[in-house]
């Protein structure tokens, strides 16, 4: 058996060993907590379809993919969407752009049918479940047990429209897969802030208003001990260290 043939009939076996039924959501859940503080790209293209909503009737895809070329949409195409599941794209700038207009496109079709109809609960997202203290891929150690899997572009339209996921939404993942930390990959091309990086994060840990992560972290912790060691691990994985406000 080829090495590709062997690689491909390991990970079906594999799957077959850990396969569990998904079940429907609990209850309705926040979608700013939910994707905070691993998940940035989510809040990227729900600020994607606010950027959609005040676009131009009858305007050209070519002038749209124009424009959303110079949005952190796009910063977010090329370094998770595309790094990350077609990194070989990267390498071609013409299909580099051809893949993201598509994307683009994509978007405003679905931007269209939720003004439209609503949210299309036949494709519920998919939350992962862990259990115990997990290490993300950047080194960041979560207590949670509530994750984004699937469905990044329906999560952003919720949080768009300020609406909660609520449970005929979703579907609960139960088998284990690595916690991917997509905010770290795109603080540096973002270049956010430690004002607008506080704001998201404080999202996840059910806070508002805080100013700077060290004031935000002294808080988590005098409530929670165990949420203050989750999010200093997160703030050391993202290079924000808290520092004493002067």
């Amino acid at each position: 058996m080829k090495r590709s043939a062997r690689a491909t009939a390991t990970r079906t076996i594999r799957r077959a060993l850990t396969w569990q039924p998904k079940r429907q959501g609990d209850g309705p859940l926040e979608v700013a907590q939910l994707i905070s503080p691993l998940r940035y790209d989510v809040l990227v293209r729900a600020q994607f379809f606010e950027f959609l909503t005040h676009r131009p009737a009858g305007e050209t895809a070519d002038r749209l993919v124009a424009d959303a070329w110079e949005e952190p949409y796009a910063v977010w195409f090329r370094e998770v969407a595309m790094a990350r599941f077609r990194p070989w794209v990267l390498k071609d700038p013409v299909a580099l752009r051809s893949n993201f207009a598509e994307r683009v496109l994509a978007s405003r079709d679905l931007l269209k049918s939720f003004d439209t109809n609503g949210f299309d609960a036949r494709t519920p997202v998919t939350l992962r479940m862990t259990t115990g203290v997990q290490a993300t891929d950047t080194g960041a150690r979560m207590s949670r047990t509530v994750h984004v899997g699937d469905g990044g572009h329906r999560l952003a339209l919720l949080l768009q429209s300020g609406s909660a996921l609520q449970p005929h939404m979703y579907r609960l993942d139960p088998r284990p897969v690595p916690l991917i930390d997509n905010t770290a990959v795109l603080l540096g091309p973002l270049g956010l802030s430690d004002a607008q990086y506080c704001a998201f994060v404080e999202a996840g840990y059910g806070r508002h208003g805080f100013r700077d992560v060290h004031t935000l972290l002294a808080a988590v912790a005098a409530e929670d001990a165990v949420a203050g060691s989750e999010l200093r691990s997160v703030l050391d994985a993202h290079a924000r260290a808290p520092r004493p406000v002067v």
